[in-house]
């Protein structure tokens, strides 16, 4: 019994890990499930949109500064944080959890889509 547990347990792991460091296009990589950044735009994303502390955490402090700035030149009541295009123009948004290949096309990107809401 204990095997068959930690086998299952190993198993969940790999699968878990299976999104970590994962590259999936030249500028955007996911460090873990559920995140996702993009070194040219400068901001990473989790399944609510982006965020502040994991662009800090995997992009560095300048890359937040960068966002920061952004978003006080526009003001934050203006800037919607849960729709946002990478640097490829793939297109997410947090509210539907969904990602597009293009702002204005329906066509789904789920590679995208399964590392940041499934």
């Amino acid at each position: 019994m204990a095997m068959k547990l930690l086998a299952t347990a190993a198993l969940i792991c790999v699968a878990y890990s299976s999104h970590a460091n994962t590259r999936l296009d030249e500028h955007v990589f996911s460090p873990d499930h559920g995140i996702i950044c993009d070194q040219r735009a400068g901001f990473c994303v989790d399944r609510y949109g982006i965020s502040m502390a994991f662009t800090k955490e995997f992009l560095g402090q300048a890359a937040q500064d960068k966002m920061m700035k952004m978003i006080n030149e526009v003001g934050a009541k203006n800037f919607d944080t849960s729709r946002y295009s990478f640097s490829n123009k793939v297109y997410c948004d947090s509210g539907q959890q969904a990602c597009f290949t293009d702002r204005y096309q329906e066509q789904p990107q789920e590679s995208y889509s399964q590392v940041l809401f499934k």
